[in-house]
């Protein structure tokens, strides 16, 4: 009887729980942004190097190349007051601004991502 006890209760702690490995974006090698100069590498040279971008907009005079990539885990737990989304892993953005055809300029962000947040029941 015991053990069937501890059977349900444990059978119970799990129900309602998922684990899903997230990505979003388009992987590029952080290593090779060493390579870029500013005044200096071509938009050809940079594509070459890291591929194409995930998206790219216009600034002003300047378009810019937007570089991203997002890789976690997304959790679902069941709590009292309903399910609960918690996602976390790492995320890198390459943003790099191309002026006649040659970067002017860059900016690269490696960092960490944690979400948490309540799903509304149907």
């Amino acid at each position: 009887m015991n053990k069937l006890i501890l059977f349900l209760a444990l059978s119970l702690t799990f129900v309602g729980c998922a684990t899903k490995t997230i990505t979003a974006g388009k992987e590029f090698d952080a290593a090779k942004i060493s390579h870029i100069q500013k005044g200096v590498t071509t938009a050809d040279e940079l594509k070459r190097l890291l591929g194409r971008p995930f998206t790219t907009s216009v600034q002003g005079d300047a378009v810019v190349w937007n570089y991203y990539w997002k890789k976690g885990k997304a959790t679902t737990t069941q709590s009292s007051d309903g399910p609960v989304v918690t996602s976390q892993g790492e995320k890198k953005t390459l943003e790099v601004w191309i002026r006649n055809g040659v970067v002017v300029d860059f900016n690269y962000k490696d960092d960490p991502f944690w979400n948490e947040q309540l799903k509304a029941s149907p």
